[in-house]
């Protein structure tokens, strides 16, 4: 709040009373024009679902395409989503799977286009080198999205748990981070020296699940 220097003046008889009055009157406006600060920001929505879903098969396995992103997929990378929570979570569904079923040729510009540079990132590709992925994902193993629920969120990270289903029935989430960067969320692997486990087998999905369900 700004504060007024006051002159001196004689404090005695009714001009001062009148001047000290206004004065405070002043004083007192200002306060609540300059400190009130008006209706506080409401909180972001994290269970607001993705709009205009549409489902585009990648490797066997239907993903989402949505108004709050993908916006764009070149070379199997897939890119441009909003700066908001639905955005958020839409992209650690996105990456998450596409990063796992990614062949050969896919996999190094995906990693390149969707996850955050880092140790985590140069462990993981020096571990896909080693392995060979050369066609759709085998239908037993699958994973077939069921929705995603945003444990925490900030205009530059959230935490995102994907909920997916198999053949078998059986479910699982995977515990995902997302990151605010080059102007687009990308996915935040897990420190190598983590000993947090990254997936769970789970029953039921928790209340403030969005529900993005893909077609069986």
């Amino acid at each position: 709040m700004n504060s007024t220097v006051f002159p001196a003046v004689r404090r005695t008889g009714r001009l001062y009373a009148r001047w000290a009055a206004s004065l405070v009157s002043a004083a007192l406006l200002t306060g609540v024009v300059g400190c009130g600060g008006g209706d506080a920001a409401a909180p972001p929505d994290l269970s607001a679902p993705p709009t205009n879903v549409r489902w585009v098969p990648f490797q066997g396995v239907s993903l989402p395409q949505t108004d709050q992103g993908p916006s764009s997929q070149t070379d199997g990378a897939a890119t441009g989503f909003d700066h908001s929570p639905t955005g958020a979570g839409v992209a650690a569904v996105v990456h998450a799977v596409r990063l796992a079923i990614a062949d050969d040729g896919q996999w190094s510009n995906i990693v390149a286009r969707e996850v955050v540079p880092g140790a985590a990132k140069d462990e993981w590709a020096v571990n896909r080198v080693q392995l060979s992925i050369s066609g759709p994902a085998d239908p037993v193993y699958a994973p077939r999205l069921l929705g995603y629920r945003i444990t925490e969120y900030g205009d530059q990270r959230a935490a995102v748990d994907v909920y997916t289903e198999y053949s078998d029935n059986s479910r699982a989430v995977n515990h995902t981070t997302v990151e605010w960067f080059a102007q687009d969320w990308r996915l935040r692997l897990p420190d190598p020296q983590s000993t947090t486990r990254p997936i769970d087998p789970v029953n039921e999905l928790p209340s403030g699940t969005v529900k993005v369900e893909a077609p069986k």
